[in-house]
């Protein structure tokens, strides 16, 4: 975690069709030195991938596919006991091919249908530092999606938290008196903050109680 910056502007996205959020989840997974832990976290990645793809669960070698476009996306340098052989990179002479899957109702266009399949998912990552962290990735980005998307506005956290708040069906309520966005934030300086600046409603029903 120290070691990860997180940075939307330099590194180009090597599998556009999962975006910069996956491919930021992969950087911090590769910053895990415990193998156990960077297991978990390799194997939670690939679960949150299948959610941006949930009409092609059925394809041939589908799970396969995921791990491989996990490797890609890490440079071949992500160290993790895959139940399936490593994809060598001398190998793979085009980009591979990507999954494709049905368009459905975005609720926010500027947003696109990734980032709402990936907040989606956020709920099942089990890991609180994880999943925290993932949050803050995914509200950074949503908020320079935001500003690429009106370039004359200023748009404040409380509207990106609403939103955040309105696609994850109330499971995901930041508190923008506590939690301040920055997308060229450095997360070295937001991991001993993380359970003072987040609010992470787990219960699934309406009592509007929150954790701090």
């Amino acid at each position: 975690m120290d070691k990860m910056l997180y940075n939307t502007e330099l590194e180009p996205i090597r599998l556009p069709e999962y975006g910069r959020i996956i491919q930021n989840m992969v950087k911090y997974c590769l910053t895990i030195e415990d193998r156990n832990k960077r297991n978990e976290c390799a194997k939670m990645i690939v679960k949150i991938m299948a959610q941006l793809h949930p009409n092609t669960n059925n394809s041939p070698n589908y799970e396969q596919k995921l791990w491989d476009h996990l490797f890609i996306i890490s440079d071949f340098k992500l160290d993790v006991d895959s139940p399936y052989p490593k994809p060598q990179p001398d190998l793979i002479q085009k980009k591979p091919e990507p999954l494709t899957y049905v368009s459905n109702k975005i609720n926010y266009l500027y947003y696109g249908k990734n980032v709402e399949n990936i907040i989606k998912a956020l709920d099942k990552v089990e890991n609180p530092e994880e999943r925290e962290y993932y949050i803050l990735v995914t509200a950074n980005y949503m908020k320079k999606l935001q500003n690429m998307w009106n370039k004359e506005a200023n748009i404040k956290d409380h509207v990106i938290f609403e939103h955040l708040r309105k696609i994850s069906e109330g499971k995901i309520d930041l508190d923008p008196n506590v939690v301040h966005l920055d997308v060229d934030a450095r997360m070295s300086n937001r991991k001993k903050n993380f359970k003072q600046k987040f609010q992470y409603n787990k219960r699934k029903n309406n009592n509007g109680n929150k954790n701090h």
